[in-house]
């Protein structure tokens, strides 16, 4: 027995590390398996769920990690915030997440938001006229004595690379739930923090069944699409005070571009975000373009597009364009890449004869 005892100090020893964060959560808990999603990790205990986000701009580094519980008593842990769920009066920066939050039902869950000019969803620009949003201004600089007036149980914002944070507003006390989903590399792993967003809103398993049905969709889509033999070539975007900003390879638009089955002319871009360039370098690649996707807040004008910019005039191919102003593109395709996939594939291969419901981009 004298022999075996160091054994069974080392064997226990190694159970208790296996229990992870949580001192009180009695078991070692389940880690939801994410298919998509890279800088995301949740772990369920029996009182409470562990979330982690890493840091995009260093995958060495954890961005923050969350306890969300029912507030009944506060589960033991390190983490940087406990968040009590269902959130109740979340200050909610983005547009984006109040579209997911109101296809999860779960609108109570946001008291205010910001940019408000931005919103093209009725519910939150009524509710901000009624009185029952309340109005933080610019997500940028927001109004910090409104968001005090508010008590949010969360503020929801989307964080950015050498910003400085939120200053001020930090300071608060408020829980910040960093809304880094924009960061994810592929369509399916910005998608799939709805997982995340659901489970802040007590809507994880209609959360779970709706990822589930856009997964499958979207990789349905994706293998119709590998099939064809033509790859047109693609344009994105359009040229604004001088400059052209196009997605990098590592970012979902580019993902995106090649599983509708495109080229994209500049698939050669390092990096995961919007990567600038001067006109005249676009231009000069852009004359072999197919296809010509513009995302532009009211009407498009052929016309007026070269004559404020002449050299426009040597890009021949037809464009295809999203208003902004009407079509919900910013609102539902973060949450739902399967659409605007749908509507991509409609466009480049018209061949397969699939048809959308949701056309963001039409013929000018």
């Amino acid at each position: 027995m004298k022999k075996l005892l160091p054994l069974f100090l080392l064997l226990a020893l190694t159970a208790a590390c296996g229990r992870g964060r949580s001192a009180d959560a009695g078991d070692a808990g389940d880690t939801l398996r994410l298919h998509h999603a890279r800088n995301l990790t949740i772990v369920e205990y029996a009182n409470c769920t562990e979330v982690t986000i890493r840091n995009p701009w260093d995958t060495l580094k954890t961005m923050a990690r969350y306890c969300l519980y029912d507030g009944k008593q506060s589960p033991g842990t390190d983490a940087d915030y406990r968040v009590i769920v269902p959130l109740q009066r979340a200050a909610v920066f983005s547009s984006v997440h109040c579209a997911l939050f109101h296809e999860l039902q779960a609108d109570s869950a946001v008291g205010g938001i910001c940019d408000i000019e931005f919103f093209n969803l009725p519910y939150y620009k009524e509710g901000v006229a009624e009185g029952r949003i309340a109005n933080l201004g610019n997500s940028m600089l927001p109004n910090v004595e409104q968001i005090i007036n508010l008590n949010p149980a969360a503020i929801m914002p989307s964080p950015f690379e050498n910003s400085g944070g939120l200053g001020r507003v930090e300071r608060l006390g408020f829980p910040i739930i960093w809304c880094a989903d924009y960061m994810e590399s592929t369509p399916l792993g910005r998608a799939e923090w709805m997982r995340f967003y659901g489970r802040l809103v007590g809507r994880a398993r209609m959360a779970d069944s709706i990822f589930s049905a856009i997964e499958s969709r979207y990789l349905q889509l994706c293998k119709e699409a590998a099939e064809t033999k033509t790859r047109p070539r693609l344009l994105p975007e359009m040229p604004w005070s001088g400059q052209w900003t196009l997605p990098g390879a590592g970012s979902s638009s580019s993902v995106l571009y090649a599983d509708a089955g495109a080229e994209y002319l500049f698939a050669h871009l390092e990096g995961a975000g919007g990567i600038p360039l001067s006109t005249e370098k676009v231009v000069d690649k852009a004359v072999d373009a197919d296809i010509w996707l513009i995302k532009h807040h009211g009407r498009l004008d052929r016309k007026q597009m070269v004559a404020d910019t002449p050299l426009l005039e040597g890009i021949k191919a037809p464009i295809w364009w999203c208003d902004t102003s009407e079509a919900l593109i910013y609102e539902e395709t973060p949450f739902h890449p399967e659409r605007l996939l749908e509507n991509l594939i409609a466009i480049l291969h018209p061949e397969l004869g699939i048809t959308s419901d949701y056309q963001y981009f039409k013929p000018l």
